[in-house]
């Protein structure tokens, strides 16, 4: 077990080092790699949080290559259905959210509203009386 989990933080940092790179290549192939492994069923966020990829991921979301984008939104997501929405809104991740729900392409208008979705606590849950309610 502990072999495995060495494994999965020798491959998260790995893939974080390739994201940082200045090869917009290498970018593009290691934040999509990681996208993919969030979709395994044993992917928790905690390693990939532990290593700071938060705020490296989150830096991704005004690069120029939609795919990069993309594939940085789907590890928001992912990482957000891991019960980590705490660590992605104290990184900002909302604010960036916010900035980017124009972007040109309508598959990352569509994935930022899916974050933000999960991302968002429920209006109900926010309200707890309303102006009415007090006269």
């Amino acid at each position: 077990m502990t072999e495995n989990l060495q494994i999965q933080r020798d491959i998260i940092k790995d893939l974080l080092d390739r994201i940082t790179s200045p090869s917009r290549k290498g970018r593009e192939g290691a934040v999509e790699a990681l996208a993919v492994s969030t979709r395994d069923e044993n992917w928790r966020p905690d390693e990939l949080i532990r290593q700071g990829g938060i705020e490296i991921v989150a830096s991704l979301l005004h690069d120029k290559n939609t795919h990069i984008v993309v594939s940085a939104l789907d590890i928001i997501t992912a990482t957000a259905s891991g019960g980590e929405e705490e660590a992605l809104i104290e990184a900002g991740v909302i604010a960036v959210l916010n900035e980017i729900q124009d972007h040109k392409a309508a598959v990352v208008q569509k994935k930022v509203r899916e974050a933000l979705w999960v991302l968002e606590p429920e209006v109900e849950e926010v309200v707890t009386s309303k102006p009415q309610d007090e006269y």
